[in-house]
């Protein structure tokens, strides 16, 4: 298998293709950015953070490689109750990729060597293998493409712009003409990030200290691992970069735009790329630039922003909510109008960045091209934002990859049981139009699915494909028996005051629970809590996932013609004849089709069942 790119996407996708014992290359233009972290150092939030857990139960690296070179942890909503919980890490941004450069190196079956890819190599509507810069050509069965934003990167500083795909980069110039030309469709959508100061030029005076959690929450799974699997040493005597996990943790720093910084970026809009006309591409809803900012919430006196460091070991600071791409003399009079950055020295500027991306509905649910066979691509060039999004498409795209090479059906990870599965379902069903990102909000059974219980749903998949090791499955195993017990115990046993279940349902502050269980640890004992407190909601949904796993079972054949179907609407014939569903339950999701169209649907595909011998 070959993975083009190194980003995010790229180092999972090689990774756990070599693990599962595929002989693989990554192709990079620049070794030394392998996992780079373009924006800001930090890994996990709102979703994303049960992204990384998930990440972390299918044998990917992301989560370990964030807890060991992490200098700052917390928990986001922590008052709000366990479903929605998050973990979230600020990293040491030259650590963590300096660790992941490290454990690819160190990786069995996996090659890596410093190429630009310049071509996909194409035979009778197969990826068979890529041409790159060096006029070396390399062939293999599969081809992951994870280019992130170098496909005809373009960036933004007011009126100036320079190629590349982040600043000191360059741009993937050939390749989008090549995928154009194997039959995928490619469109421009457009991101930023904001300008990065000496830590030193700051006054913290009178700023708001955020400090990490006094007992962090991790994205790794400790409780089922050893200490060797976080500093494993290998047998030439080489130790991966890190330290223990939530150890001597720094502060970040709240502060404010004010009513100057308006003043400032609202005359100097004209300069703007983005309200120039210069930037074509859709930028991020949900991550807007400062100018957006100020332009679409013209109400609000002030917006919050965090100065972030960027490392133990520099002592540069991130400006998190500052995005911009005005010119760099508005960018120095902006920041100095801000609370404690009077003084600021800018070390780089903030940019915009504007790439070229394929539209997802052109992927099966196995990030498999429906265009090129044995063509996966994932990450940013699948239209979405983030790390942790790129990390979980190139895990899955990497994983199938593998399966397909060796004639294996692929994995799908189904919405009810993975953040993941939501993601790459809404992708390649609904598409998108701006960069996506993942919420708690997308996902429908979003009780089912709290980050303490990831390696509890997705071990089965690793264990399939063989991307943990038998030690820590049979652990998993053993934490999912605990918890079954215990919960049934709980349920069960009375005291005075009824069932140990009904006292943690009604929030009593005073229950003595049997020794044995005080002496569980702690994330067997959170998952008992868990399921209990949540018991009669997760019971329903659970209950609507049996509804609905019967749809989702009806397979729709790839050569169906939805236009000689009597009774479907234009519209919809239209809508699944060029999505091509792989079944009801995903036609269903379709924006467009209506529930009297799968009716249609459903009557069609059992009357050919009906006449099959």
């Amino acid at each position: 298998m070959i993975v083009c790119g190194a980003g995010h996407a790229g180092v999972e996708a090689c990774l756990v293709s070599a693990r599962m014992g595929a002989s693989t290359l990554l192709l990079t233009g620049n070794i030394d950015t392998i996992a780079q972290m373009s924006c800001n150092p930090a890994i996990g939030g709102l979703a994303k953070g049960q992204l990384v857990r998930e990440i972390d139960a299918l044998g990917g690296e992301m989560a370990i490689n964030t807890d060991v070179t992490g200098i700052q942890f917390r928990l986001l909503n922590e008052s709000k109750g366990m479903a929605v919980q998050s973990p979230r890490a600020q990293c040491d941004k030259k650590a963590y990729q300096l660790r992941m450069k490290h454990t690819l190196e160190l990786q069995a079956n996996l090659d890596v060597f410093q190429a630009t890819v310049t071509e996909l190599i194409v035979q009778n509507g197969r990826a068979i293998g890529c041409r790159t810069s060096l006029e070396i050509d390399f062939f293999g069965q599969t081809v992951i493409i994870t280019t992130g934003t170098f496909l005809r990167g373009l960036m933004h500083v007011g009126a100036n712009k320079t190629e590349g795909g982040r600043l000191g980069d360059f741009s993937a110039r050939t390749l989008s003409s090549s995928l154009q030309a194997a039959g995928i469709e490619l469109q421009r959508l457009k991101t930023g990030t904001p300008p990065r100061i000496l830590g030193r030029s700051i006054d913290f005076r009178g700023l708001q200290e955020q400090k990490g959690d006094a007992e962090p929450t991790f994205f790794a799974f400790h409780d089922t691992r050893t200490e060797s699997d976080l500093f494993h040493v290998e047998q030439t005597g080489e130790r991966r970069l890190g330290w223990a996990p939530g150890t001597d943790q720094v502060s970040c720093w709240i502060t404010y735009t004010t009513p100057r910084s308006a003043e400032i970026v609202r005359e100097n809009l004209h300069r703007s790329a983005m309200y120039s006309g210069e930037i074509q591409g859709v930028g991020p809803r949900y991550c807007p630039s400062i100018e957006d900012k100020f332009v679409r919430f013209a109400d609000k006196p002030r917006h919050q922003l965090y100065l972030e460091p960027e490392g133990r070991s520099t002592n540069e600071y991130y400006i998190n909510g500052l995005s911009t791409s005005l010119p760099f003399e508005v960018q120095v009079e902006l920041v100095h109008s801000i609370p404690g950055l009077e003084q600021a020295h800018l070390l780089r500027p903030a940019y915009a960045v504007e790439y070229d991306f394929s539209p997802p509905t052109q992927l099966h649910l196995s990030l498999q091209s429906r265009v090129v066979e044995n063509l996966f691509l994932a990450g940013q060039i699948n239209g979405t934002s983030g790390y942790e999004e790129a990390a979980a498409q190139g895990l899955l795209a990497g994983m199938n990859a593998v399966r397909k090479g060796r004639g294996e059906p692929p994995i799908v990870l189904p919405r009810h049981e993975a953040y993941i599965g939501v993601l790459i379902d809404d992708l390649v069903t609904k598409g998108t139009t701006e960069p996506y990102r993942m919420f708690t909000s997308r996902a429908e059974f979003r009780l089912l699915l709290n980050h303490g219980s990831a390696e509890l749903r997705l071990s089965p998949y690793a264990e399939i494909c063989k991307t943990i090791n038998i030690n820590r499955i049979a652990k998993i195993e053993a934490k999912r028996q605990q918890i079954a017990h215990w919960v049934g115990f709980l349920e069960k046993n009375r005291t005075p005051a009824g069932t140990w279940a009904e006292q943690i349902r009604r929030g009593d502050a005073t229950i003595t629970y049997p020794t044995e269980f005080q002496q569980l640890s702690a994330p067997v004992r959170d998952q008992v809590f868990y399921q209990i407190i949540y018991q009669g909601y997760i019971a329903r949904e659970l209950r609507q996932v049996d509804k609905l796993q019967h749809i989702e079972s009806i397979l729709i054949p790839s050569s169906l013609e939805y236009s000689t179907l009597p009774g479907l609407r234009k519209e919809s014939s239209q809508k699944l004849q060029k999505l091509r569903p792989d079944n009801l339950g995903q036609a269903s999701r379709i924006s467009g089709v209506t529930p009297a169209d799968i009716s249609v649907l459903m009557v069609y595909l059992e009357a050919s069942r009906r006449r099959q011998p």
